[in-house]
């Protein structure tokens, strides 16, 4: 049944933001199935009842209420399909089927079940990747997706999905002297504000951690996270983009990094040189690259 953004209840909220993050981490653009190699479509689902073979053993799932559905499905070289019910009531399924090269029979390949939506959401991904993606040679960069009926993506999912363009993210990068970033460290998500340095020549973000106005937690073991950039003055945000993270090492290429760094910091005392210096026993530095 088609509802409206309105109509659709305000618990699913939360689980289409979190979609609109993982569309973004892994490069997926909206898109027409038929110009992609995969499809991927995200929809508002009513009372799934879904009964599939597993082995001998007829299995049935069901989800009252409405959730959200996840669809990706490869037509070439053979059929792979993969889908998710997402609910913030009930317990979350994903399932994963592909044609038998044998007999051109279709058949599970793996299912599971999930205890909250994000969890879900996650494990669809990483095994969608595995069990549809990869057993057919394509990626999520030749993945396009699409909403289907009662599902209105706010400008705010647009811009977190990767919808934003280029020249507005350079010009943040450029103009803020913030950012935010995202990320997990010990199972705990974290968010917080940082000041930044931007090589807008080499596209990369250096951020300190350990200096005593910005600690990161576990920003020696960051190796992702997510960017949210916002319009200086207004706070209105331009984009949420993922990021890799390199934690550089010490060295000279560290202490060349760390003064320019020093250079852009406001209010520290002496010359970029001494802080650095100081920094180098103290912090961390890290280079976040932007997948766009």
């Amino acid at each position: 049944m088609a509802t409206t953004e309105q109509g659709v209840s305000s618990r699913l909220a939360p689980i289409l933001d979190e979609v609109a993050r993982q569309l973004s981490r892994h490069g997926v653009k909206e898109g027409a199935a038929s110009g992609a190699e995969a499809s991927l479509r995200v929809t508002i689902e009513d009372n799934v009842r879904r009964v599939v073979q597993v082995y001998w053993t007829p299995f049935e799932v069901n989800v009252p209420g409405q959730s959200v559905g996840l669809h990706l499905e490869v037509a070439e070289p053979r059929v792979h399909w993969a889908e998710a019910y997402l609910s913030p009531d009930f317990q979350n399924w994903a399932f994963f089927f592909h044609e038998r090269p044998t007999d051109g029979e279709i058949q599970l390949a793996h299912h599971r079940e999930f205890a909250t939506p994000s969890e879900a959401i996650e494990g669809f991904f990483d095994l969608a990747s595995w069990y549809v993606l990869l057993a057919t040679d394509k990626t999520w960069e030749g993945v396009a997706y699409e909403l289907g009926p009662g599902v209105e993506w706010s400008e705010e999912r647009k811009r977190v999905s990767g919808a934003s363009t280029s020249a507005a993210v350079q010009e943040s990068l450029k103009k803020s002297t913030i950012l935010w970033m995202r990320w997990r460290d010990d199972g705990r998500e974290h968010t917080m504000p940082v000041w930044f340095l931007y090589d807008s020549k080499a596209q990369l973000i250096y951020v300190l951690s350990g200096e005593r106005e910005q600690t990161l937690p576990g920003a020696a073991r960051m190796r992702e996270c997510d960017v949210i950039l916002r319009w200086k003055g207004n706070n209105a945000r331009v984009a949420e983009i993922p990021a890799s993270v390199r934690v550089i090492p010490p060295g000279d290429e560290w202490d060349a990094i760390a003064e320019r760094v020093a250079e852009k910091r406001l209010n520290i005392p002496g010359v970029p040189e001494d802080t650095a210096r100081r920094w180098r026993d103290e912090c961390d530095l890290l280079e976040l690259t932007l997948r766009t």
